[in-house]
């Protein structure tokens, strides 16, 4: 009985940490419009902003069901926010563990609601 409530206790923080896919989705399409502004070519930036914008439009949806308050708007704001954090993290950040767990995280979770993030 005592490790059934210590492991309860372990557990509740995470779970009360945790955030709405709404907010997960504006934070994959963040992570997408701040690699379209690295890259070389245009084409690499449009399929950058192809994926932020498919994500920013899930996002939507999402929040929605959510919450019908929701609008593109108040999604947009949010997803400029998080480019924001991104951007200060400078180039360096795409060879960081931050940014491979929250691609692989995007790409898991595209994959599993169905959605088409590629051009």
């Amino acid at each position: 009985m005592k490790q059934l409530l210590l492991s309860g206790v372990l557990i509740f923080p995470t779970a009360a940490n945790t955030q709405p896919f709404s907010e997960s989705m504006a934070e994959c399409a963040a992570l997408y419009q701040n690699a379209a502004q690295w890259v070389n070519t245009d084409e690499s930036a449009d399929k950058l902003m192809f994926a932020a914008i498919s994500w920013a439009d899930a996002a939507l949806i999402e929040a929605q069901s959510e919450g019908p308050s929701a609008t593109s708007d108040a999604i947009w704001q949010l997803i400029d926010r998080k480019t924001t954090r991104w951007e200060a993290k400078g180039e360096g950040v795409f060879f960081s563990q931050d940014f491979r767990d929250w691609t692989q995280y995007c790409r898991k979770f595209a994959k599993e609601r169905g959605m088409e993030v590629t051009p």
